[in-house]
């Protein structure tokens, strides 16, 4: 199941992949709907944004139904992939304006600076796995009654 996953999960970013090079492809050219002129960059930019978000929501939610050895119930592990899309989308946006306004990490660390970056991150991500694992069980406790089931 886990190698299917993967096979999955390669097929997904492909997808995602080919889709932004063909937004980008056509970010600069303007559209015409109903007599209406779009301008392609901003609409190609939120959508991006939109897809993205979407695409990550359906990433979280898959891995909360993959990797756990019991059943979860598909509607609990949707709200586990969106509480924890909506702590990483705020993670991200702190920390990119943490590092572009306040940090000297790059003076600091200089070509180890990417580095020391990219840790920083997936640190991050494994607390909000974490987390979304944690509103999971406990939804699933608030699903049953307050009370944690017996196996």
């Amino acid at each position: 199941m886990p190698y299917i996953y993967i096979l999955l999960l390669a097929a997904g970013f492909l997808v995602v992949s080919l889709m932004a090079s063909w937004l980008h492809q056509h970010s600069t050219d303007t559209s015409s709907l109903f007599g209406y002129e779009f301008n392609m960059t901003q609409t190609t930019a939120t959508l991006l944004y939109v897809v993205g978000v979407f695409g990550e929501v359906l990433l979280l939610t898959s891995v909360y139904l993959v990797m756990p050895l019991g059943q979860l119930a598909w509607s609990h592990a949707l709200v586990g992939g969106v509480a924890a899309t909506a702590l990483w989308e705020i993670t991200r946006h702190i920390l990119i304006w943490y590092f572009s306004t306040l940090s000297f990490v790059s003076i600091i660390y200089g070509s180890f600076a990417t580095t020391i970056v990219i840790l920083l991150s997936f640190e991050f991500g494994a607390i909000i796995l974490l987390l979304g694992a944690q509103v999971i069980a406990e939804y699933e406790r608030i699903d049953h009654g307050g009370v944690t089931p017996r196996n």
